[in-house]
């Protein structure tokens, strides 16, 4: 009844695509979508500590249950509704962020003697954790192209108590003509169209047409190259999407490893997590083998919305 129920839900072209891309497992990917969205919760170790963060949590009668990919993230469920007006959480204790999104930080490490730039930074989530993994020190600038939700972005900053961040209004596109940096590490989370969240957001909108999702591919090669520019010898990026679609994510990196000779992609060094290797092929277009290194993340996987990582090395 599960398959039946989300066969129906989900648009005929987002039926196909995830059939190719799937094979076996598709049902087992139906079944996920279906169930209530999981939540999850990052606890700011900038404001609090572990333990006194996960005692609030009990007192509001939230159940707790740790990720094991990242120490400072939970699975969480019960009495939620009132977490977010809790004087916890507008001190900076707590960052509701979905487990899938914390990922990318955790694969990209920043450590707390980098240089880091985000490229497309708000509302803030990569950002914020960034920060708190590099315990406020070193240096993160943090840009946007939309000045709107710049100020969402300026806001989370400040309540999570960061202060190794600043902020920049740029098309990220344009930045490495514009910005006379390098830096260790760039995390470049591009726009995209957020097919990955079946789950959290239910199927109800549009499905994006092929010529729309080529549209967004350009913006999305233009950032990851910009990025790669601006990477240091020897430095790493993350590129990173809530978007299923090859279109977004292999053919993405594809080009940017055709297009520069010391591009190298690493196996991203995860542990506890089941991912499932990129494609190298769709359709009839065929990609580079070294594209098996990504990572494409699926509900049935862990319990999240869908993620595709790819972690790529500037060889010096």
């Amino acid at each position: 009844m599960t398959e039946i129920k989300q066969t129906a839900t989900l648009p005929p072209s987002l039926q196909e695509r995830f059939q190719m891309l799937l094979g076996d497992e598709y049902p087992q990917f139906l079944d996920a979508i279906s169930k209530p969205p999981t939540h999850f919760v990052r606890i700011n170790t900038l404001k609090t500590d572990i333990d006194a963060g996960l005692k609030q949590l009990k007192q509001l009668d939230i159940t707790y249950l740790p990720l094991p990919w990242y120490s400072a993230g939970f699975r969480i469920s019960g009495n939620l509704e009132h977490l977010p007006f809790t004087k916890e959480y507008s001190l900076g204790w707590y960052y509701i962020q979905e487990g899938g999104s914390m990922l990318p930080p955790v694969v990209l490490n920043p450590q707390s003697h980098d240089s880091v730039l985000d490229i497309c930074a708000a509302p803030g989530s990569k950002t914020t954790q960034m920060a708190q993994m590099m315990n406020n020190k070193g240096a993160i600038i943090a840009n946007d192209r939309s000045f709107r939700r710049l100020t969402s972005l300026g806001h989370n900053i400040q309540v999570c108590g960061i202060i190794n961040t600043i902020t920049l209004c740029q098309d990220g596109r344009h930045l490495s003509t514009r910005l006379p940096l390098q830096f260790d590490r760039i995390s470049v989370d591009v726009p995209c169209t957020a097919s990955g969240h079946l789950r959290s957001k239910p199927p109800q909108f549009e499905v994006p047409d092929l010529r729309r999702i080529l549209g967004i591919q350009t913006i999305q090669k233009g950032l990851l190259t910009a990025a790669f520019r601006l990477l240091k010898p020897e430095g790493s990026l993350v590129y990173s999407t809530c978007s299923i679609h090859p279109e977004e994510n292999e053919a993405v990196v594809d080009h940017l490893l055709r297009s520069s000779s010391d591009a190298v992609l690493k196996i991203p060094q995860l542990s506890n997590y089941r991912s499932h290797p990129g494609i190298t092929q769709w359709s009839d277009v065929h990609f580079s083998e070294k594209l098996t290194k990504c990572l494409r993340i699926y509900p049935h996987d862990n319990d999240t919305d869908s993620f595709f990582i790819a972690l790529i090395r500037k060889e010096a």
